[in-house]
């Protein structure tokens, strides 16, 4: 959605020149410029980071032209207010505090860029602007990749399917203007398909796995289209440089932050304490990194002595009132720092589950590839999927690691912390 990205930074630019030309006209015009350009420079990189976080720059938000007005007005609300609070806050940074111009560019800011965004999703479903993809697969996932893309056509997607004639690929991609090309291993090995795709490579044709473009949607690896070679192709654990400076990154994270987190778990530790009876702190044997256990700390979040299946279910009785507040804005997890600090986990990584769940899980295929990098805090798969209740969302949900695994990086890390941020508010 880079194009939507580039929109708002435009759009910004021409309702600041339009509220201050109409505010204080040719005279006083290029003064005014100069004296409020640093400051709607924060207020621009600002709002592009909640826009971001309120997920203004996904294909989602582009649905229908009610989600694009609900959205944008949310979003530009929250963003007023962050803004005017941060100019009085550091109001002698600034100089001045812009409230009769802020409120004017951000009606101007919001009337420009929903005409954008509803501009924007007409072109995403032109079909000049659509990808014509042909499917040469004959995976049971096909059907769900097909009922998402019929049901998103902001996404700008033609789907055509062919298995019956695979000697005239050439003729179809003709007929049709295919421009992109999904195929599967099994379709691959054909010697036919192989030579028809070989003949095509001279032609703006994009070739594509049917894993990777499942992964490209839905942000996850299927299982059942994938064997021990794409382990072998696709993951790699020698990320040295990578997970040595990430890990300087949280132990200075964790001493620069102290002053803040240290007051905020004593005052949430006396809240626990006078709730419920009990020990503050909740520790639990723990899978690490290479499958041996650890420790973990969390704020108690249930009645001790609770008994009950290993897994937390919906409405769940054990959990005391106050143990929801801290699962439901992830406070309960503050503790953990403490197993950062100690690298037993990551700030980022595949959830760290309880030994005996582990046992449980191993009847996953491939399961244990998840232990050859740290747990972490928060992770992909949390963001992704609700917290499993059951072996068969187990499996779901560890499609969202197997994703983690294959692109860890800074910048998926940093996409993670800023997208864990948005979803606690």
């Amino acid at each position: 959605m880079t194009i939507a990205f580039w929109g708002d930074i435009l759009i910004f630019l021409v309702s600041f020149v339009l509220v201050l030309y109409g505010r204080y006209g040719n005279s006083d015009f290029i003064e005014q410029f100069d004296v409020h350009f640093t400051p709607m420079l924060v207020v621009l990189i600002i709002w592009l980071i909640i826009f971001y976080i309120g997920n203004l720059y996904t294909y989602k938000a582009f649905s229908n032209i009610l989600e694009i007005t609900r959205q944008l007005t949310t979003v530009l609300i929250i963003s007023f207010f962050i803004t005017i609070t941060i100019f009085y806050i550091f109001s002698r940074f600034f100089f001045l505090t812009p409230k009769a111009n802020l409120v004017m560019f951000t009606v101007t800011f919001g009337i420009l860029d929903t005409a954008c965004r509803y501009l924007l999703r007409k072109i995403f479903l032109q079909k000049i602007h659509t990808s014509n993809i042909l499917i040469l697969a004959s995976s049971p996932l096909l059907r769900e990749i097909s009922e998402y893309i019929n049901t998103s056509p902001q996404l700008g997607y033609s789907l055509y399917s062919s298995n019956s004639d695979l000697n005239n690929i050439t003729k179809i991609i003709k007929e049709k203007n295919i421009n992109q090309i999904v195929i599967d291993g099994q379709s691959l090995k054909n010697r036919v398909v192989a030579k028809n795709l070989y003949s095509i490579l001279p032609k703006q044709v994009e070739i594509i796995m049917f894993i990777d473009f499942y992964e490209s949607l839905f942000g996850c690896i299927p299982l059942s289209e994938i064997e021990e070679e794409w382990f072998i192709r696709e993951i790699t654990n020698n990320k040295s440089i990578y997970e040595s400076v990430k890990r300087l990154v949280e132990i200075i994270s964790i001493i620069i932050t102290a002053p803040i987190t240290i007051p905020l778990i004593i005052i949430i530790s006396f809240f626990v304490a006078i709730t419920s009876r009990g020990p503050i702190i909740y520790t639990q044997e723990r899978m690490g990194k290479n499958n041996k256990p650890f420790v973990l700390y969390k704020f108690r979040t249930m009645k001790t002595g609770a008994e009950g299946p290993l897994w937390t279910e919906k409405k769940d009785a054990r959990i005391t009132l106050i143990g929801k507040l801290l699962r439901r804005t992830h406070v309960d997890e503050m503790p953990q720092l403490w197993n950062v600090f100690r690298g037993d986990i990551s700030f980022v990584g595949p959830r760290a589950e309880r030994t005996k769940l582990v046992e449980m899980y191993n009847q996953i295929p491939y399961y244990e590839i998840r232990h050859i990098i740290k747990p972490g805090i928060i992770g992909w798969a949390q963001l992704n999927y609700p917290p499993s209740a059951s072996l068969d969302e187990a499996q779901k949900k560890f499609q969202f690691d197997l994703y983690y695994l294959k692109n860890r990086s800074f910048v998926l890390d940093l996409f993670i912390l800023i997208k864990t941020i948005r979803k606690v508010f």
